[in-house]
């Protein structure tokens, strides 16, 4: 028997994995393709597939600008005005802002394969695996923020910090993550609180 490859994608999955990673809902990707909204809940239900044209349109879409995409998320972090780092899965150093290069006393350019593991304190580290283990690298999880101790890679100690983790799928399909800082003063009523976690999930943003 002669078998399809494209059958072989399980295209219901990887529309609904795009959606969460773009953080769109069914109704806008179905403007984008000029289909309506009735039609990508079916693709997504497994319920009908996309016919040949459309699923080269929908691999197109998925596969984005292309380095274009990832020169810009750079762009963002590395000009962003506060403490602002991209990390990868294994929390390694993708870039950072000015300021959190600053802080941290790190070299320009950016040492290659450097580890940002050293930067989060127990309290973090354990905020980290909860998030990871709720989907933060698999378009489960729409933001993080967390408030505890935030150790200085350069060494010099640590500060109480207030931290928003929100995932970046780049075109290629790998998962970053952005962290936006604050450090909280010592008057900050929010210096005092530690192990405080909120995470938003797609879900609850009706993705």
């Amino acid at each position: 028997m002669r078998i399809n490859p494209a059958s072989a994608v399980d295209w219901g999955a990887e529309i609904r994995r795009f959606r969460r990673l773009r953080a769109i809902k069914q109704v806008t990707l179905a403007e984008m393709l000029g289909v309506d909204q009735a039609t990508v809940s079916r693709w997504e239900g497994n319920r009908q597939a996309p016919d040949l044209g459309m699923q080269r349109r929908l691999r197109a879409l998925m596969q984005g600008a292309g380095a274009r995409d990832e020169a810009l998320v750079r762009h963002w972090v590395e000009n962003a005005v506060g403490d602002t780092a991209l990390i990868d899965a294994r929390r390694t150093l993708v870039c950072g802002s000015a300021t959190f290069l600053a802080r941290h006393g790190i070299d320009v350019p950016t040492p290659a394969e450097l580890s940002t593991i050293g930067m989060f304190s127990e309290e973090l580290d354990r905020a980290w695996w909860y998030a990871v283990e709720r989907g933060l690298f698999e378009g489960e999880v729409a933001s993080v923020t967390v408030i505890g101790r935030l150790n200085l890679l350069s060494g010099d100690g640590s500060l109480a910090s207030r931290s928003t983790w929100v995932p970046i799928a780049l075109s290629s399909g790998e998962v970053l993550c952005r962290l936006d800082t604050v450090i909280l003063g010592d008057s900050d009523p929010l210096g005092s609180i530690s192990n405080t976690i909120q995470l938003v999930t797609m879900a609850e943003l009706g993705g």
